[in-house]
Formats: structure tokens, C-alpha cells, sequence
């Protein structure tokens, strides 16, 4: 024991003697072709694909397994699958929505800030990165309510929830700080992302219309409970300049070599058997003009069950039905049509073969179809720069199927009914209409041109009560009885926050005193649906 001890004596003051005669220890030993400092670039493609479940993974967790059966695209098909019968599933909420925003949107975004005050070469980075953030907070605040915010991802163990209304004040606020300052002249010389900024390729003026088309979404979302908030924003944003054409469209690009070597996230996953198109969404393709929705042919294949027969056609699933019900005639997934649309598998309908191998489609977060059709809203509703309803609204439709058909062979599509579509049916402008007819017309094609966007479709949904969806077969949870006509209100807080964050995250006075829960309304929901 005392040579051990007097072994790490004599080391003990070696070193002493050894770190007392170095005070340049450090700059001696520092490596001279090391980086001095981080390029906010590094950081920038994870933000950008989280903020917006741009991977698979997340993409199933989050948009399909939740959203986007809410919001009635996709129907379920897997018997251990019960999310689109509302039973809350905490490892996907946590996964898809919560960890990535916190963990790589928000945090990264402080991170980029702090490089930016350090780096004034960066500060257009920064500017691009609280426009990107802005996406994410909508999405985090639109899904759970009040979330924590100010106090979320510096450290605080355990941070205060924000109301939401405070979180959409400072969107607003972060939407056009990051857009007056990217219109601007910076001090220094600036460095761009590049091709390290997976939208626009580091393209400023893009971004910037990005930034306020998103104001003009987020401004829309108040106009039920804060009319004055919203359409001061609205009016803004749109002086400021919006989209003007699909080129502006806000994409992240995805190929075969990245994300896991599958390209669009939803088209990797429909290859699973696990969800077909919704009888909602059938019905409203046949029914709402007098002619079939041109964009139905370019996301959904015929049917398997009819495809090699000389009547193909499409066919949608009810929601919420039963595991017992899954395997009934009708409702297999051989009987109902998947997404080889000719967007993404153009050899399906086309009748040349079967769908193989995966493509680079792009994964829209914006288009300029929902922007037209914004403007048509803020038209209705009287807000200045808007310009005409029935022109937007028309012009959102056209964009949209212009968005359906990106890329496809214009051999295998015809443009005859386009316009058939437009005049006819339940499409049909009616300037002298009603304002709630107006919306509903609106609303729905609003909702149609979102796909595959399900988190913010099922916002609009929540906030304008369109469309009609129709109420879940069965609901596993208890607070939601689909009988009454009822539906899911918001996802509840993951159970880490419950449980280590608790006197916040299971607070009464949460969501305007409503509490935490699947039947709680968000602050922006008017209760203009069950």
C-alpha cells in the first residue's frame, strides 16, 4: 500500500512541475489545421429534415400513423396498427414529434445564433435557420397546445410551458425579424449554406418569400380566436411578398442515396401493406365536381383487386375500423388503391408493370398552391393586398394539379377535364355565396392540394371544421366517442414530461385551464367541429 502510494506521489508532483513549466501548454500542444470554429451549415440539414419529419422513420411515426389518418388521407390496414383508432402511442408522439423538434430544430437553432454573434459572417445563416425553426415551433405548438418554449432546450431541467398564443406572438415575431433582416444589407461579408440548405439551395429571395407565406398560414390560424392579430400579420406579410409560382415552392430534396437509400419517405413506406386511400378521400376525389379529381390518377394506383380487368378503379377504406374488420371483403389492401399514382409509380396505372425500386420525389413542406388558396381566404375575409377570391382560389387549384403532375410523363395525363373540374359541382365559384360557403369550398381545397402535408391539414381541419369528415368505425379512446361525431383534438404530452417535468406538464391551468388530453382543444380551435 505505501508503494502505491508513493508511486502516485512522485507522479503527483512530476506533473506539477511539468503543467508549472508549460504555461503555453495549450498553444504547444494545439493542433494548427484544426477548425477555429463551426460553419452553421453542419448543422442545417438535420434541422431542416427534422423540423418537418423529413425521414422515413419519423415521417411513419408522426405524418402517417398519425396525421394523416387523422386528417382521413390514409385509412389503416395493419391489424397492429391502432393509432388511426386514436389509441395514444407514447415511443411514436416521443420519436415523430417531441425529441426531434427540442433536440434538433430548437437547440440546434440557439446553437446557430450563438455561432452568429460570435461569426457576424454567419448572420444570414442565422436569419435562414429562425425561418426554418418557425416551421417546426407551428408544428410542435399545432399538435400538443402550450408547449415549453422560452425556457425549452438552454438547459433548463425543467422549463415552464408557454401558452400557445405567446408561442405564435413570437413566431411571428421570429418571421419577420428573419425576413426584414435577410431583405436587408448585412455589415460583412455573408457565407451562404449552399447545397448544405436541402430547399432552396441557399437561394435568399426564395427564402424570404418562404417567410411570408408562412406568416400568411400562421396569421390565418389566429382568424377565429384573434381576428385583429391575424389579419394585422396577414397584411403584412402579404405587402411583403409571397410565393408567386411553383417555382418558389419550398421542397427538401431527397434521392436514392440519402434517407436511407428510399428517396420520398411516403412513398418507402407504402410498399408495406400498412395503410390505402381513405373512403373520405375517394368520395371527395368523385364527388365534389362533376368530373373525377384530375390529381386522384397521379397519387393513387387502381385498385389491385381490378387493375388487370376492364373496369379499374379506385377505392377508399373507412377510418378507425376494427381489427376484426381489416380482413372483411372490401376492405383488404388488395381492394383498395395504394399510392402508385403516376407521381410515384407511373407504371402502375399506366399498365406497364409493377411499381419497383424508389424515387427522389420532392418532400414539400410549402407550395404555391396553398399560398394561392390562403390569399383567396384573406380575400373573403377583407384583408388588404389579397387580391381577388375567385381568381386565387382557382389559381390554387391549377397550381395544385400542376403539383401533382411534377415530373410525370404528360403522355400518361390528360388536361381535358382540368377546367370541368374547376366550373362544375361543389367546385364551382359562387361569388355571391355566403362567407362560410366561401371557406368551405375553400377549406376543402385547401385540404386536397396539402396531401401529403398531414400535420398541417389537420390543423386546418381543427381550425375551419372542413371538410365534413366522417366520424372513426370505433375509437379506442375512452374520451372520444366517434358516435357523437366526435374527433381527436390534439396529441397529450409524452409521458418523459409528465413524469420529470410534472407540476408543468400536468398542470390545470395547460390549454386555457383545459388541462392536458386527446379531448382538449388547442387555444386556435373554435370548437367548429365536434
Amino acid at each position: 500500500m505505501k508503494r502505491i502510494i508513493k508511486i502516485f506521489t512522485i507522479i503527483f508532483f512530476g506533473m506539477a512541475v511539468f503543467i508549472g513549466c508549460t504555461d503555453n501548454f495549450d498553444d504547444m500542444n494545439s493542433d494548427p489545421n484544426a477548425a477555429t470554429e463551426i460553419n452553421p451549415g453542419l448543422l442545417f440539414p438535420k434541422m431542416e429534415r427534422e423540423a418537418i419529419n423529413g425521414g422515413y422513420a419519423n415521417y411513419q411515426m408522426g405524418e402517417n400513423l398519425h396525421a394523416n389518418l387523422f386528417v382521413q388521407w390514409v385509412s389503416n390496414t395493419a391489424t397492429y396498427f391502432t393509432s388511426g383508432r386514436y389509441n395514444y402511442n407514447n415511443t411514436w408522439v416521443t420519436a415523430a414529434y417531441w425529441t426531434p423538434y427540442y433536440t434538433y430544430v430548437l437547440k440546434d437553432l440557439l446553437d446557430i445564433k450563438e455561432m452568429a454573434e460570435e461569426t457576424p459572417k454567419y448572420e444570414q445563416m442565422y436569419q435562414i435557420a429562425r425561418i426554418m425553426t418557425a416551421i417546426g415551433t407551428a408544428r410542435t405548438t399545432d399538435v400538443f397546445g402550450d408547449i415549453p418554449y422560452s425556457e425549452a432546450s438552454r438547459g433548463t431541467e425543467k422549463p415552464v410551458y408557454d401558452s400557445q398564443k405567446d408561442v405564435y406572438y413570437d413566431i411571428f415575431n421570429e418571421l419577420t425579424e428573419a425576413t426584414e433582416a435577410l431583405s436587408s444589407s448585412f455589415s460583412t461579408e455573408q457565407m451562404s449554406y449552399g447545397d448544405q440548405d436541402l430547399i432552396y439551395g441557399g437561394d435568399v429571395d426564395k427564402w424570404i418569400k418562404l417567410g411570408n407565406s408562412l406568416r400568411l398560414r400562421y396569421a390565418l390560424r389566429l382568424s377565429f380566436i384573434d381576428p385583429e392579430k391575424a389579419q394585422e400579420e396577414g397584411e403584412a406579410a402579404l405587402a411583403a411578398g409571397v410565393m408567386t409560382s411553383v417555382r418558389d415552392n419550398a421542397a427538401l430534396a431527397t434521392s436514392t442515396s440519402d434517407n436511407d437509400g428510399i428517396g420520398h419517405p411516403f412513398y418507402t413506406i407504402c410498399y408495406w401493406n400498412e395503410f390505402r386511400m381513405s373512403y373520405t378521400l375517394e368520395k371527395a376525389y368523385k364527388e365534389l365536381s362533376i368530373v373525377a379529381d384530375p390529381r386522384m390518377e397521379c397519387y393513387w394506383g387502381e385498385t389491385q383487386a381490378t387493375h388487370s380487368t376492364d373496369s379499374p378503379e379506385y377505392k377508399g377504406l373507412r377510418n378507425g375500423l376494427p381489427t376484426s374488420q381489416l380482413a372483411d371483403e372490401g376492405n383488404t389492401p388488395t381492394e383498395n388503391s395504394n399510392i402508385w399514382g403516376l407521381l410515384w409509380a407511373p407504371e402502375w396505372n399506366a399498365g406497364t408493370g409493377t411499381p419497383s425500386g424508389f424515387r427522389a420525389y420532392p418532400y414539400y413542406t410549402m407550395c404555391y398552391s396553398e399560398v394561392c388558396l390562403l390569399k383567396a381566404e384573406a380575400a373573403i375575409r377583407g384583408w388588404a393586398n389579397s387580391g381577388d377570391a375567385q381568381t386565387d382560389y382557382e389559381n390554387g387549384i391549377l397550381a395544385s394539379f400542376e403539383e401533382a403532375r411534377d415530373g410525370v410523363d404528360a403522355s400518361l395525363y390528360s388536361t381535358d377535364d382540368d377546367r370541368t373540374y374547376i366550373d362544375g359541382g361543389d367546385v364551382k365559384w359562387d361569388d355571391s355565396a355566403d362567407f362560410e360557403t366561401k371557406l368551405e369550398k375553400i377549406a376543402t381545397q385547401k385540404w386536397i392540394a396539402l396531401f401529403p402535408n398531414g400535420t398541417e391539414a389537420w390543423a386546418e381541419f381543427r381550425r375551419t371544421g372542413y371538410p365534413e369528415l366522417i366520424p372513426i368505425v370505433q375509437s379506442d379512446d375512452t374520451k372520444i366517442n366517434p358516435d357523437n361525431g366526435e374527433f381527436i383534438k390534439k396529441l397529450r404530452y409524452v409521458t418523459k414530461e409528465r413524469e420529470e417535468n410534472a407540476d408543468n406538464a400536468t398542470s390545470g391551468s395547460l390549454n386555457s385551464g383545459q388541462g392536458d388530453g386527446s379531448d382538449v382543444r388547442v387555444w386556435w380551435d373554435t370548437s367548429r367541429y365536434k
